[in-house]
């Protein structure tokens, strides 16, 4: 894989080589163990991927050349400001606010004078350019399809990550024909969109069904949503005693915690902790006991299509956490005197969040003439309609409490939560 000397002198930052300490798909490494590899393998993946794309797209359509070098430094890029453990803390929510990635990524580059004088002396681009690709601003100078590289549901990342998990997991069901959907790729003269031959048609439909697979079976197997509903409880318990009622990737605390790695996450919110004068919250071992595989056991499992309310209600952490402090008092009492009570983290409510699995190429060029039709409408039409996506997307997303199964009394607690009457209705969390 050939890289610019401009590439080069961007993974040698320093912000850049935290990356090689974040691992691309925690918590699934627990049950897929060769699954460690990290954001940096993943980053200069997928700047090769864009690299690929743009030979080929250059080839066909007219690109100034600026633009080629910012989307190709936004591939390399796109992942810069991803927390520890990647996504989990972007699962948490206070009064409707979340952390998120992206924005961390686009104001890392704004605020970081080295890595800007690479972009502009090395790479040749206005730092504008790599910044609006991230961010899915407007800009002329950048015409729609370049950003369907960089940030789309059918771009450059997810054709990387599908491959290299799978690889590093060692399943053979997320592995998708990149060269051949790459060959596929044009552009639509008058809008700038991006869209596809015909022949492309199936090989889209294999990287949505691959996609599905991965989810399915390694990113939101059981045992690693569990891992993460652990892991969700001590950082937002943590966050709460901070005094945080809202989360922002600009509060300066919050963006020191966000800026952590893998290894260094607990010992970031034991400084902060302490650096505030509180004591940490007992859920904090949650931490510990995930990367030590000490997780807790499921006792019942629902499609969250079931509970559509729940789903809804639950996406807030405060509200989650009065719901699973309400389980545990009701099995407490249910165990009867002189059984140890359930902390209020004993028991926890796993809701994963939605996953997108549209389609987004603006259309399909007919083999026959040339005309662009949209997606879905050529004479032999994809399967992926938008009720089908639909489908997939429900499918997949289920609701799982599960309790700390080292307590001596772990079968009743089991037993006592399959059998709650109401279990998962909202009244029991008022």
């Amino acid at each position: 894989m050939p890289l610019m000397a401009a590439a080069y002198r961007t993974l040698d930052t320093p912000l850049m080589q935290r990356l090689g300490h974040i691992r691309q798909v925690p918590p699934a490494h627990l049950v897929y163990p060769g699954a460690t590899h990290s954001r940096f393998s993943h980053s200069i993946g997928v700047y090769h991927l864009v690299r690929l794309a743009l030979q080929h797209l250059t080839a066909v359509a007219a690109i100034d050349p600026e633009a080629v070098r910012a989307t190709l430094a936004a591939g390399m890029l796109h992942d810069l400001g991803h927390f520890p453990y990647s996504h989990l803390m972007e699962e948490i929510s206070f009064n409707g606010t979340r952390l998120h990635h992206g924005e961390l990524s686009v104001s890392l580059i704004e605020g970081d004078a080295e890595l800007q004088q690479v972009l502009t002396n090395d790479w040749g681009v206005d730092v504008a350019l790599v910044t609006g690709l991230l961010s899915g601003r407007a800009d002329p100078r950048l015409p729609p399809f370049l950003h369907s590289l960089v940030d789309s549901h059918m771009d450059m990342d997810k054709l990387d990550y599908l491959n290299r998990d799978a690889h590093h997991a060692g399943v053979p069901y997320g592995r998708v024909e990149v060269q051949r959907l790459i060959a596929s790729l044009r552009v639509d003269p008058d809008s700038g969109q991006l869209v596809m031959t015909e022949d492309g048609v199936g090989t889209v439909e294999s990287v949505v069904f691959a996609k599905y697979l991965m989810f399915r079976y390694v990113y939101w197997h059981h045992a690693a949503r569990i891992a993460s509903a652990m892991f969700n409880r001590a950082v937002a318990d943590s966050l709460r005693a901070l005094g945080f009622t809202r989360l922002s990737v600009q509060e300066p605390r919050l963006r020191r915690l966000c800026l952590a790695t893998d290894a260094t996450l607990e010992v970031r919110l034991g400084e902060l902790l302490q650096e505030a004068g509180v004591p940490p919250p007992p859920s904090l071992e949650l931490l510990g006991r995930t990367e030590q595989r000490r997780l807790y056991k499921r006792a019942v499992t629902i499609p969250c299509s079931s509970l559509p309310d729940l789903d809804l209600q639950l996406r807030d952490s405060d509200r989650k956490r009065d719901y699973e402090a309400a389980i545990a008092r009701r099995v407490t009492a249910a165990l009867g005197e002189g059984a140890p009570p359930l902390r209020d983290f004993d028991v926890l409510v796993d809701i994963p969040p939605t996953a997108k699995f549209e389609v987004d190429f603006a259309g399909v060029i007919l083999s026959n003439g040339g005309a662009i039709v949209p997606w879905g409408k050529a004479p032999q039409p994809s399967y992926l309609s938008h009720e089908a996506v639909g489908a997939i997307e429900t499918s997949l997303r289920f609701v799982q409490v599960v309790y700390n199964a080292d307590r001596p009394d772990a079968d009743r607690v089991r037993a006592i939560l399959q059998s709650l009457d109401g279990l998962l209705t909202l009244p029991l969390a008022s």
